[in-house]
């Protein structure tokens, strides 16, 4: 049995937990750098082997899907699953009928249209939202048409697909680590001075005060929906308590959770794939 880690570029932490975990339970550890990949026949995994790919960079997904074999074992439900990644998360959490913000896919510069949008979306400040990014990355807040006109034209000039949310104001930032049919780690991100992002890297993070059980329920059938067995989930709660699922990122950076939390989640990653194996025996 290996633990294989499909890299490319991304936080040392990460591979160093993983690392860890692995020698502490006397089972090999292997990374494959995605830049230098060779695509030789002979690199693709043993049934048996357990695979992660904290990476999330087009190379990265490519190797992973080169490397799998059957018998291969991902955090993903399908066996198959790194074949079928998600690209509209929102739509699948709506149809689920998980809470989401109000939220429109943008792909046009027509202003009556954007208009339009901006109503069904309750009106300003609004988000736009750049997908594929990390860490707050590609989250905007907008406060006015014309800000909002001139920003579309420039992304879709690029060959972007952003996407128009409506604005939870005042909310406390979850995230949360979802592994299998629970939540394992949990943690309340602080805003960001003078920043309407809250974020766990440059603002304080306090996980002493658990998430209610029905935040704990979106976040695992957010996970769920998208067809992985772990996730970094992130939830908005407002004073009232309503909730508002924003998404469930895998991979996801889940060392905080360790460091301010105490939580072995690299240690239950490994078990839980191992247990995964020995069940497919």
């Amino acid at each position: 049995m290996r633990f294989v880690c499909v890299n490319d570029a991304i936080a040392l932490p990460t591979i160093l937990s993983l690392e860890g975990a692995c020698q502490a339970r006397g089972i090999e550890f292997l990374v494959v750098d995605a830049r230098s990949f060779d695509y030789a026949t002979e690199r693709k995994l043993r049934a048996g082997d357990l695979m992660y790919r904290p990476a999330v960079s087009q190379v990265a997904m490519r190797v992973e899907q080169f490397l799998w074999n059957r018998g291969v074992v991902t955090f993903h439900t399908r066996p198959d699953g790194i074949f079928f990644v998600p690209h509209t998360p929102p739509l699948r959490f709506e149809c689920a009928g998980l809470p989401i913000p109000r939220t429109v896919y943008c792909a046009t510069t027509n202003r009556k249209r954007i208009e339009q949008y901006v109503e069904q979306v309750g009106g300003f400040p609004l988000i736009v939202k750049m997908l594929g990014y990390a860490n707050g990355i590609g989250v905007m807040r907008v406060d006015s048409l014309p800000a909002l006109f001139s920003l579309l034209d420039y992304e879709l000039n690029q060959g972007a697909n952003p996407l128009l949310a409506q604005y939870i104001a005042d909310a406390t930032q979850w995230r949360l680590i979802v592994l299998g049919e629970r939540v394992i780690a949990s943690y309340r991100k602080s805003p960001i001075a003078n920043d309407f992002r809250a974020q766990g890297v440059r603002g304080e993070t306090h996980s002493e005060i658990p998430p209610s059980a029905a935040i704990q329920k979106v976040a695992v059938a957010a996970t769920h929906v998208l067809g992985y067995e772990f996730a970094g989930v992130d939830i908005l709660e407002q004073a009232d308590g309503q909730i508002f699922l924003l998404e469930a990122n895998f991979p996801c950076y889940y060392v905080h959770a360790q460091e301010f939390g105490g939580v072995d989640v690299a240690g239950m990653m490994v078990d839980y794939l191992a247990a995964k194996t020995a069940l497919q025996k």
